[in-house]
């Protein structure tokens, strides 16, 4: 691992460690669809933390393995804190289940948050990228090969892009979920953040 990776894996755990305590100093409701979206916060950031370390110990296809839960993790948060029915926070709380199909979900996202297309764009381009790194598909077992010997195949520009995609999803929620109960002034602190360990939305891309 180069000294510029290395460096970078700090920058992405530093700006989780600083975005933290700014989310923790506000007082939210307690109702299930705001204590559902805190839950969802508390998964993704965990998993956000898991894949920088497991990616500086040289473990990349775990690391990948887990970037679709926080994907999926971060879309049923946003939908849960916007556009989803009472109705159908209630089932997932109740019964932990979802009738919008992920497809869907991207769309009512792009609608709430005047995305225009973005989490359509986005499904579309990585979706089946991040199942095959998840459930051991070629992407990922194509990755255990080097040289004909069964070796981590990742180029750093890969595990850059999947630390820098990865912190931006996670702190966008949470900029997200600060502005819509009216703590912009975080939320601009949060956006800070993603400007402190490199290039960003744009690097979401399968």
């Amino acid at each position: 691992m180069t000294e510029k990776l290395k460096e970078h894996l700090a920058r992405c755990e530093n700006a989780m460690q600083a975005a933290k305590p700014i989310l923790a100093v506000h007082k939210f409701p307690t109702d299930s669809r705001t204590l559902t979206v805190i839950g969802f916060i508390s998964v993704i950031v965990e998993h956000q933390e898991a894949i920088v370390m497991l990616v500086h110990r040289d473990m990349p296809g775990s690391a990948s393995a887990l970037f679709r839960p926080v994907v999926e993790g971060t879309c049923r948060a946003l939908w849960i804190n916007l556009p989803a029915t009472d109705a159908e926070v209630e089932k997932f709380v109740t019964k932990d289940e979802i009738d919008v199909t992920f497809g869907g979900i991207a769309t009512a996202l792009d609608t709430a948050y005047g995305m225009v297309d973005f989490f359509q764009n986005f499904k579309t381009r990585a979706w089946s990228h991040l199942n095959s790194y998840t459930h051991g598909g070629m992407h990922q077992i194509g990755r255990r090969f080097l040289n004909g010997e069964v070796a981590n195949n990742y180029r750093e520009e890969e595990l850059y892009e999947l630390t820098t995609s990865v912190t931006t999803i996670v702190l966008l929620t949470i900029a997200i979920f600060l502005k819509k109960y009216g703590h912009a002034e975080s939320a601009g602190q949060i956006d800070a953040l993603m400007e402190t360990y490199g290039s960003h939305v744009g690097g979401l891309a399968g």
